[in-house]
């Protein structure tokens, strides 16, 4: 039963995404829709790849997805990315979960 609250793999793999994107699309071009569309249309592919392999490995309830959002979602909050972008990125990470 204490395993179902154990959101520590869950929340470093958060953060991880976060990170990943963070280093790959600059906060000033994460709300611009016209600039580089492609580049980070590229990096959600990645991500996405990136959560196929995680989920592969861990059986994630629904308590672990919120604390997996909630990490990526303050890091990028941190790095002042804009929220209605990290909403949209938020709400693909997690259909694909």
């Amino acid at each position: 039963m204490l395993s179902w609250f154990d959101a520590s793999e869950a929340q470093n793999f958060g953060t991880t995404l976060a990170d990943f994107y963070i280093e790959r699309i600059r906060a000033e071009d994460s709300g611009d829709k016209n600039k580089s569309v492609a580049k980070q249309q590229e990096v959600i592919n990645k991500m996405l790849l990136q959560i196929e392999i995680f989920k592969a490995n861990h059986k994630l309830n629904l308590y672990k997805k919120a604390k997996l959002a909630n990490a990526f979602k303050w890091k990028l909050l941190d790095a002042k990315y804009q929220s209605d972008n990290i909403d949209e990125l938020i709400k693909i990470l997690l259909v694909n979960f």
